[in-house]
C-alpha cells in the first residue's frame, strides 16, 4: 500500500503548511494553502520544504480549489476571445507577417482542440503573452 506522504513533490499541485513557520512576512498555520508561486518562492526551496515534511499536498484540500489554466471553464465564445486577444498581442510584437503567421495561435471550433490548441501555444510561445 502506498502511503500519501511518499509521493513525491508535484509541482503543478497546491502546497499546504503541515509545520508551522514564517515566509514572504506571514506565519503560516498548518493546514493553510501555501500559494509559493504567487509568493515567487524558489521551486527548489519548496521541494526541499516538501521533503523536510513542512509543506505536504492535500487532496482533500484541493477539490475546493480552483487548479490549472481556467480554460475547461471557458465556452467556444470564451476560448475564440482568447486566442484573439494572445494573436494582437502576437501581431503586435512580430515585425513581420511571416513571423506573425508562425507564432499566432490557430483557431478550432471544437471547444476541446482549442483547449488543446491554446494549451501547445502557451507552451511553445507563451512568453509573447505576457508582453
Amino acid at each position: 500500500m502506498i502511503r500519501q506522504e511518499n509521493f513525491p513533490f508535484q509541482i503543478d499541485r497546491p502546497t499546504f503548511v503541515k509545520v508551522p513557520f514564517t515566509a514572504a512576512g506571514k506565519a503560516w498555520q498548518r493546514g493553510d494553502h501555501f500559494p509559493w508561486k504567487e509568493l515567487a518562492v524558489d521551486g527548489n526551496k519548496v521541494r526541499i520544504l516538501y521533503n523536510q515534511r513542512t509543506l505536504m499536498h492535500d487532496s482533500t484540500k484541493e477539490v475546493g480549489m480552483k487548479v490549472g489554466d481556467g480554460l475547461e471553464a471557458l465556452d467556444s465564445d470564451g476560448l475564440s476571445g482568447l486566442v484573439d486577444t494572445i494573436n494582437k498581442k502576437v501581431k503586435d510584437n512580430c515585425p513581420t507577417t511571416r513571423e506573425y503567421d508562425l507564432k499566432r495561435c490557430r483557431k478550432s471550433r471544437l471547444a476541446d482542440k482549442q483547449r488543446g490548441m491554446i494549451r501547445s501555444w502557451r507552451r511553445n510561445n507563451g512568453d509573447l503573452e505576457n508582453c
